[in-house]
């Protein structure tokens, strides 16, 4: 018996992401510990989250929370606006980082990365009630936007385009 939904459901969401990320992760060469392949840290990653998963789906069927744990508030607005800024950032990576589709978007231009993490805090931040927090709101939105470029452009070096591309090149 279920004695605390919040749990329940944070567990499932933990468990089913960590085997999804797992099964991504298990189609790339895993290499071995002293030569590490591109699956074997996303494998390591989805082997916690199923692990996080199942300790918190053992906490919700054991220990009673208060009121039963129950949800007050779904909250699709931030759910959709989580999806739609990551959305976007993929649109602007371009074509070439989504495999899965194939050669359907081949001559679409590239935004780049600049516009995708603007276009994406811009689509997560909730804009403050008060005047007063505006301003810190749009300093962390500015931190976060600096701080995944300097990581794009600094030791990650990712091979994703910064600025926008034309279409072909």
């Amino acid at each position: 018996m279920i004695k605390n939904l919040q749990d329940f459901l944070a567990g499932l969401v933990f468990l089913l992401a960590g085997l999804g990320y797992g099964w991504a992760a298990s189609r790339h060469a895993l290499g071995t510990a002293a030569d590490m392949g591109p699956g074997y840290f996303p494998l390591l990653v989805s082997l916690l989250l199923v692990l996080l998963g199942a300790l918190i789906l053992f906490k919700a069927l054991t220990f009673e929370a208060l009121g039963g744990g129950r949800i007050a508030h779904w909250g699709f607005g931030p759910l959709l606006r989580l999806l739609g800024g990551l959305l976007w950032l993929a649109l602007c990576a371009g074509p070439a980082q989504w495999p899965w589709v194939g050669s359907w978007f081949a001559g679409w231009p590239t935004l780049g990365l600049a516009a995708g993490v603007a276009g994406m805090v811009l689509a997560v931040m909730r804009l403050p009630s008060r005047a007063e927090d505006e301003g810190r709101a749009w300093l962390w939105a500015l931190l976060l936007a600096l701080v995944l470029l300097a990581l794009w452009a600094g030791p990650l070096g990712l091979g994703l385009p910064l600025w926008p591309t034309r279409a072909g090149t």
